[in-house]
């Protein structure tokens, strides 16, 4: 077999065939090299060989057209099978042959991910295992044109054949989103895939009876199956066409899915038109009977589905791995702690049209499914059942959302919820991340927990919206949001877990000092967040002061360049001190960001069951402007260090009092939050569960939806892409027609 291996590796270099083939899957994958990794940035090189999957529809049929039919035309076959070796290695040997010119020009093209590493941080094992992707499918693809070629000594027949099985592989996707989910689509379907397979039959037994006989008894056993359970029937071939998608499956690993199903697919594919060859041949030369040779197909057929089917059946976390840039289907141990402890059942419905679900979310959920029993999943189509949305809300749900419904209540998950966008302030770009994991599984929490916590939002005084982008991660956190107008209402609600006075503009009303005065002397809880404000408030001052801090009224400014945004010496990035709430911020590095702030001063003569604590202070380089019409430092500024957070806690006879202020008016503002990552809204969330004494708050952060991109010079990206998908591929065919001019010569 190895003889026969080499003389057909060395068949492809005395001609041009391999030099060309090589020259040009090199030339048209330079061409996606530079325009995808070069000039677009994209650290990703999967999407290269992605590009060139088209390409496969040319150069499969050129590799494997003169495999078998050319020995059969010159009868240099008969040769072959005088040598003593058996048919299933001649097949062998020349399908191994062919699949080496295939992987030639790959392992040239294994360099461009390590060349990218050079510029950036580039997803190694996400590109090397589109690699691998790529050469099993390009495996099952030459073992079709093979078996295409055992069936014709016409080259060129053999090459259109290739070409209209790849291509209806190619377009079974596209084919199977077209066809009608009736049961009699289907029938139809099924009925015509029969004639294609007795053709198959026919071709391979030399046995027109045979193909009959195989035609007949395939429609009678459709037409009873159709008659007895038609049901069955819903759907089916589109399913059926599409398990014959080689080309669809490798955009898996494209995403960033390494599928061990897949390249069972593949290989079973590959063995499977290997065996069909190997009894083409056989049957060429009568060495076994019409009826062994269909018998065998169909048992090698049934085989490789039985192969994928178990596969198939075996969990996700068996046979897919995340090899994604930024692990969007990996699951954190919060989700899996969380997921273990369910104690009551939760669904999670994707609300999608047939064929149009979100493959990314469809992945997430069954990594869901996995984790327990008590989860389960279901797609929706709105269009065939679309009565099941109002079931659970009145509100209008887009495609591609997700209701998570609980014994308690219902949680509905927006597309846009879940994939959020930033303005990227270091490129000037939109940011696109995937929060699929941390709003699924506050969902989750939310629709399981008994009893929510409220957080009473303050109003009448002028306060600040909180922005849509806040109060996801609110509902996230699994707290409830309601608004307090105390005027009105004359006391805090019994089941406020937490108050919130977000900027307010106008001061307290006694009535309303006094009122959460009481609220807090039983325990209660106060987030606070206060502006530069011309305007006096007595009433809120003197409340606060209850608890030995007070507001140093100005602007606080900062020299030190390390605690502050370059040129904006008013953007404060204060130093953190250790706590429970800011320590999750400070083993992250993490900076937060306060815009315009005003000091807090902590008084002498607070009482001394009262723990006052500064998490938040600038640095002693810093000073307070009263009048801001200059931002210079003059005499009479106060200097530094400045708080510009604190908490104030007291333990009562009803509980414990517990406070945190924080001096800035901008501080939960999209873009401020953004601009350091997301950072502020951490804090705010912290602290309201250090107050709420939250257990587990969802922690999960979003992922962005690719790597970084690459940094390249124009004449970096020129220089390269030069190299890969000019001189190379040049080179190539050069070198190869020099070697053939010399052969020539030499005869």
């Amino acid at each position: 077999m190895w003889a026969l291996y080499k003389k057909e590796i060395f068949s492809f270099f005395r001609s041009m065939t391999g030099y060309v083939y090589i020259g040009f899957f090199l030339l048209v994958a330079g061409i996606f090299f530079m325009a995808f990794n070069l000039q677009g940035g994209v650290a990703e090189f999967g999407y290269v060989l992605g590009n060139t999957t088209t390409v496969l529809l040319i150069v499969i049929p050129m590799l494997t057209m003169r495999l078998l039919c050319e020995e059969q035309k010159q009868k240099t076959d008969q040769l072959l099978f005088t040598v003593p070796i058996k048919v299933w290695e001649i097949v062998l040997g020349k399908y191994l042959a062919a699949l080496t010119i295939f992987a030639a020009p790959l392992a040239i093209l294994a360099l461009c991910p390590l060349v990218l590493s050079l510029y950036g941080q580039v997803p190694m094992l996400e590109s090397y295992s589109c690699f691998l992707a790529f050469l099993f499918m390009g495996g099952a693809c030459v073992a079709v044109g093979l078996l295409v070629s055992s069936l014709t000594d016409h080259p060129i027949l053999a090459a259109v054949g290739t070409f209209a099985l790849l291509l209806l592989s190619y377009l079974a996707n596209g084919i199977s989103g077209m066809i009608g989910s009736a049961a009699i689509d289907s029938l139809v379907g099924f009925s015509g895939a029969m004639v294609l397979g007795a053709l198959l039959v026919g071709l391979l037994s030399k046995s027109k009876t045979g193909a009959l006989a195989f035609l007949i008894a395939g429609e009678a056993v459709l037409g009873a199956v159709y008659w007895l359970r038609p049901s069955i029937f819903e759907g089916a071939f589109a399913n059926f066409l599409g398990a014959f998608s080689m080309f669809g499956r490798y955009y898996d690993f494209v995403d960033g899915v390494f599928d061990l199903g897949h390249l069972i697919y593949y290989l079973s594919v590959a063995v499977l038109f290997l065996i069909f060859t190997v009894q083409a041949v056989k049957r060429r030369r009568r060495s076994d009977s019409s009826i062994y040779v269909c018998v065998m197909c169909i048992l090698v057929t049934a085989a490789a589905v039985l192969a994928n089917l178990i596969a198939g059946q075996i969990p996700g976390r068996i046979m897919k791995y995340d090899t994604s840039s930024t692990a969007i289907y990996s699951l954190s141990a919060q989700t899996e702690e969380i997921a273990a402890g369910l104690e009551q059942p939760v669904s999670l419905y994707l609300i999608a049209p047939r064929g149009e679900e979100d493959e990314t979310l469809t992945r997430l959920l069954e990594r869901y499914e996995e984790l327990s029993d008590q989860i389960t999943v279901a797609c929706i189509d709105p269009v065939l059942s679309p009565d099941f949305v109002s079931q659970y809300t009145s509100n209008k749900v887009s495609d591609n959302s997700i209701l998570v419904v609980g014994e308690n209540r219902v949680r509905v998950l927006r597309n846009s919820d879940l994939y959020p966008s930033s303005y990227d302030y270091e490129t000037g770009g939109i940011s696109s991340y995937f929060d699929g994991e941390g709003q699924i599984t506050g969902a989750i929490r939310s629709v399981t927990t008994k009893e929510l916590s409220t957080l009473y939002i303050l109003t009448g005084h002028g306060e600040n919206e909180l922005t849509e982008q806040f109060q996801n991660a609110l509902e996230k956190e699994g707290i409830e949001l309601k608004n307090l107008n105390l005027t009105g209402a004359g006391q805090v609600p019994e089941d406020a877990d937490c108050l919130m006075l977000n900027v307010p503009v106008s001061d307290l009303t006694k009535e309303e000092s006094e009122s959460m005065g009481q609220y807090l002397q039983n325990g209660g809880k106060l987030l606070l967040l206060t502006g530069i404000s011309a305007a006096e408030q007595p009433n809120l001052e003197l409340l606060l002061s209850g608890y030995g801090i007070r507001p140093q009224q100005g602007m606080i400014l900062e020299t030190d360049g390390n605690y502050c945004v370059p040129s904006y010496p008013n953007f404060l990035l204060p130093q953190i001190s250790s706590d429970a709430i800011t320590d999750p911020l400070i083993q992250e590095d993490a900076l937060v960001l306060l815009p315009n702030s005003h000091g807090i001063e902590i008084m002498e003569d607070k009482r001394s069951t009262v723990d006052v604590k500064a998490l938040l202070r600038t640095s002693q380089n810093s000073y307070l402007k009263t009048d801001t019409s200059t931002l210079s430092y003059e005499e009479g500024d106060l200097r530094g260090p400045f708080n510009v957070m604190i908490t104030a806690s007291e333990q009562t006879a009803y509980g414990e009092t517990k406070i945190v202020w924080i001096s800035n008016s901008n501080l939960l503002t999209n873009e401020m939050d953004e601009m350091v990552g997301g950072n502020n809204t951490d804090l705010i969330l912290n602290s309201l569960g250090w107050m709420i004494e939250q257990d587990g708050g969802i922690s999960i952060r979003p992922k962005m939806m690719a790597s970084q991109p690459l940094r390249l010079t124009s004449a970096q990206a020129a220089g390269w892409g030069a190299l890969f998908g000019i001189l190379i591929p040049a080179a190539t065919v050069i070198f190869g027609a020099a070697v053939c001019v010399k052969r020539r010569k030499q005869q």
